[in-house]
């Protein structure tokens, strides 16, 4: 609140002021005193001292009616100091002197030397604040060489002064002497709070060091340099080892401190504390020449914006980031990403540039050859504006927006990835993610957020329609896995934690995908899904546990006495020998040839220049965070990977190792697969045990029926036959 009447009397927005005002007199802060102090400083120095001295009598009424009387008067004074005054307004401070001081035996020794006595004048007034500025618990200097004290004590009838020296020494002086050879500090002079009020400094050096900088140089005459300010804060203020870092934010805030002006070099600056401070406008203005690329300047002034608390000083930095943006548009030398930052920052505050933002979308996003290039969007600086160019990609990319974008869902970044598949949804385009099922259905791991939003669109009947959608029990299994793995994360990856809480609602709650999956499920089905509750561990979501113990407990409760899960349910990848070894060779061609290769493209790419548009950087850029991407992932891949051939294959159920004999219940046609791992996929008639064609097979015998993907949707099928081959 005060930091608004403040501006508004700068701004001379007069109505509001007084407004602003009467709120403040009908409930007074005495902290706020100096800043109220402050608001008559501005009137005054805008030649409005009679609007300034009505206002000061009513909030010294205020905060004297509410036994404020020490702030009203420090208040009184100074408005007396800027020559605001009338003689009801000096009886009236006069008086609370009487109230606040009257038990004091140094009063009337400072009433006499005053004038106070006879006399109710200005002077008078002025004279006496200067007297008591001498009396016990404020603290005075001496420049030839006591330094500065606290004063302990005042003797009224003999006019002695006793004086605590920061030395530790104590003196007592005649009063003359005092008045004579020694100056009074204010009570926020930084001599005098380094004696106080160290606690109050400390703190200020670490929230606001510019403030730290104007006291150090107001001893100074205003100005200091580096050196000067290392003496005077270090080590008393700031420690020696924390001086590198205060250093490093005391400039930054400085630079935007609308008391203080930069000058000198930047490594050796010079601090200048202003007459006045400049308006935000200005204050803003002057920051953004300290910027040394338009994106920190959006992102200075998007800070100026928010510091702006009234409607005609936010038009103002609004119409200062127009023409920063315009400028910029114009010259072409900053990135499509700052561009778009700087056009999505006005159109999110009602402004707009002369580029359309749809147009920066698909320069930012849109390779030379067509291509979408969607981790581009994290370079947009905020969350707002990332999600903004969501919005615009209809606009952007055109009538085949929603092809373009869902055949690369996999590659949105996590920061933009629902709202795409939300997009999606709203402009009736959400079965193009279904194709994505069957590629990301055996890696939860790797797309934890997007196997997620597949699973809530299934739960919300997305898919219902299409004949190649997953049942139910596939969806509740690998949404299961989904929730073990974020269980596992949850304490180290804060995304992963609250996305658990979200796939917990999504399968125990209103949509219901658990119970769903359990209707009619077979023994062998649900003994899968207690096996994966149970390594989960005793720290998993409590809702996802009952449901599926509860379900066993009602179905098959014989499944709690079953003591072995099947290998192949374990935490591991299972795979032939000559599979390691193929991505084995693969990890090494990887790691060996193309990474280094990828590192000599990006050394050419950035010796051709401007990196803000370079598009071979920027491409052998992206390709390097897809190349080492990968290779964690098949790093850590290979590394849980367990043979096939060391394990116990059963001769009797589908398991990895078997040769699997299969007859269509509808057309009575036959096919046969071999069930192995996911690096032993190298012809039609090899099928990944993790993958869905699969899962619903494993654990079942000859005779069992079971579903397995098809073109059309779900086919049925029996098992003729089954061969161990490993």
């Amino acid at each position: 609140m005060t930091a608004d009447l403040v501006q508004q009397a700068r701004s001379l927005q007069l109505d509001a002021l007084e407004s602003s005002w009467g709120q403040a007199v009908r409930d007074p802060v005495a902290d706020d005193a100096p800043r109220y102090a402050s608001v008559i400083d501005a009137l005054c120095d805008k030649d409005m001292a009679s609007r300034a001295l009505g206002m000061a009598a009513a909030m010294i009424d205020a905060l004297a009616g509410r036994g404020d009387v020490q702030a009203a008067l420090e208040f009184g004074f100074r408005v007396m100091r800027k020559s605001a005054h009338n003689d009801a307004l000096a009886k009236a401070i006069v008086a609370l002197i009487d109230k606040r001081w009257g038990d004091e035996s140094w009063l009337p020794v400072l009433k006499t030397r005053s004038g106070l006595d006879t006399a109710v004048t200005v002077h008078s007034i002025l004279d006496f604040d200067r007297l008591r500025r001498f009396t016990k618990g404020h603290v005075v200097y001496h420049a030839a060489g006591w330094g500065e004290g606290t004063v302990e004590d005042f003797a009224g009838p003999t006019q002695e002064v006793t004086v605590l020296f920061a030395t530790g020494r104590r003196e007592s002086f005649p009063l003359d002497t005092l008045l004579s050879r020694f100056k009074p500090l204010d009570q926020n002079d930084l001599r005098a709070m380094k004696l106080q009020r160290m606690d109050a400094l400390r703190a200020e050096a670490e929230k606001q060091p510019a403030n730290l900088i104007r006291r150090a140089a107001t001893m100074y005459r205003g100005t200091i340099g580096s050196q000067e300010l290392k003496k005077e804060l270090c080590p008393a203020v700031v420690p020696e080892k924390e001086w590198a870092s205060f250093w490093k934010r005391a400039k930054t805030d400085a630079a935007k401190d609308p008391w203080l002006k930069v000058e000198g070099s930047t490594t050796r600056p010079v601090f200048v504390v202003r007459d006045k401070p400049v308006s935000l406008v200005d204050e803003a203005t002057v920051s953004l020449g300290h910027q040394n690329d338009f994106g920190q300047k959006v992102a200075c002034l998007r800070e100026y914006l928010a510091r702006s608390e009234d409607a005609e000083m936010k038009n103002q930095i609004l119409q200062l980031a127009t023409k920063v943006v315009e400028q910029a548009i114009e010259e072409k030398k900053a990135s499509h990403a700052h561009i778009l930052d700087g056009i999505l920052f006005l159109e999110q505050n009602g402004h707009r540039a002369s580029a359309p933002a749809a147009q920066e979308v698909k320069a930012l996003l849109v390779k030379e050859d067509g291509a979408l290039r969607p981790a581009a969007i994290d370079r947009l600086a905020t969350q707002a504006s990332r999600e903004h160019a969501v919005e615009l990609l209809p606009q952007a990319l055109g009538d085949n927006w929603a092809d373009q974008c869902a055949v690369i869902l996999t590659e949105w970044p996590n920061s933009v990835l629902e709202n795409v598949v939300d997009k999606l949804v709203q402009q009736g385009s959400g079965m193009l993610c279904l194709p994505h099922w069957d590629r990301i259905a055996p890696y939860p791991r790797r797309y934890p957020l997007l196997t997620y939003l597949l699973g809530k669109l299934w739960g919300d009947g997305a898919f219902t329609k299409a004949q190649n959608a997953p049942n139910a029990l596939t969806v509740g299994r690998v949404l299961l896995h989904l929730a073990r793995i974020l269980n596992e994360d949850r304490k180290k990856n804060q995304m992963h934690s609250r996305l658990l809480g979200r796939l917990a609602s999504l399968l125990t709650g209103k949509r219901g995908i658990l119970p769903r999956a359990m209707e009619g499920i077979s023994r062998d089905d649900l003994a899968q899904y207690l096996g994966i509750v149970q390594r989960a561990g005793d720290d998993f979501s409590a809702d996802i546990a009952l449901t599926v113990e509860r379900a066993v407990a009602a179905l098959y409760p014989d499944l709690h006495a079953e003591p072995e899960l099947p290998y192949w349910e374990k935490d591991n990848i299972f795979t032939t020998r000559d599979g390691l070894r193929r991505i084995k060779e693969e990890y090494r061609v990887l790691v060996e040839e193309k990474i280094p290769a990828n590192s000599k493209a990006i050394g050419a790419a950035a010796a051709l220049g401007d990196l803000s548009e370079n598009s071979e950087w920027e491409s052998a850029m992206e390709e390097q965070r897809n190349l080492t991407g990968r290779a964690q992932d098949m790093d850590a891949q290979i590394r849980s990977a367990r043979l096939i051939e060391e394990q116990d294959v059963p001769t009797d159920r589908v398991a990895p190792g078997v040769k699997i004999t299969l007859a269509e219940t509808a057309s009575g046609k036959q096919i046969s697969y071999r069930v192995l791992g996911p690096w032993d996929v190298i012809d039609d008639n090899t099928i990944n045990y993790m993958a869905p064609i699969a899962q619903g097979l494993l654990g079942k015998t000859v005779g069992d029926t079971g579903e397995i993907p098809g073109p059309s949707g779900a086919v049925t099928v029996s098992i003729d036959a089954i061969e161990r081959i490993v």
